[in-house]
């Protein structure tokens, strides 16, 4: 397959600015670390255990990754739903907003809603890269998380952030 020189130089970029804390808790080298794939370099942007203090940036970086990767066909379309799977329930689960018992209306202080709303500010077409809400809810057993993740869809269609 034919790779982008922009996109292979978009991946490059990513990876060289992977938090040192990062590509440590990953047991990379900052000065000798092999080029990572977009898959790779996603997973180490979001998962806990390489990246305990996720926050917006880090996701847009692995949105970012995610979309080169769709465009440039570096990933399957199975691989791509995994994925971008992958990002958002990081983000869900990363994020110590569902410890406060806060209900729907205070979804604009979440990590989830905050990586949206940066994605859109930054150009990303939301509804490529952020999941059905009953796709992203899954396995999820908690009636709360899953109250207020919908009640943050209804919101963000009313804004036209995505289609209901």
């Amino acid at each position: 397959a034919v790779v982008s020189t922009q996109s292979t130089g978009e991946v490059i970029t990513h990876q060289e600015r992977l938090k040192p804390e990062i590509a440590e808790n990953a047991g990379l080298s900052e000065t000798a670390m092999p080029p990572l794939s977009c898959p790779d370099l996603i997973r180490l942007c979001v998962l806990p255990e390489c990246n305990p203090s996720l926050e917006e940036l880090d996701i847009k970086k692995a949105l970012d990754l995610l979309t080169c990767a769709a465009r440039d066909g570096d990933v399957s379309d199975s691989q791509f739903e995994r994925l971008r799977l992958t990002i958002w329930r990081a983000v869900i689960e990363g994020d110590s907003w569902w410890e406060k018992s806060a209900g729907p209306e205070t979804i604009d202080e979440t990590l989830f809603y905050r990586a949206v709303i940066l994605a859109y500010n930054s150009g990303l077409v939301i509804s490529h890269i952020l999941p059905g809400v009953d796709e992203l809810i899954g396995e999820l057993d908690d009636k709360q998380k899953e109250f207020v993740l919908r009640s943050g869809y209804e919101q963000m269609a009313q804004m036209g952030l995505i289609t209901a």
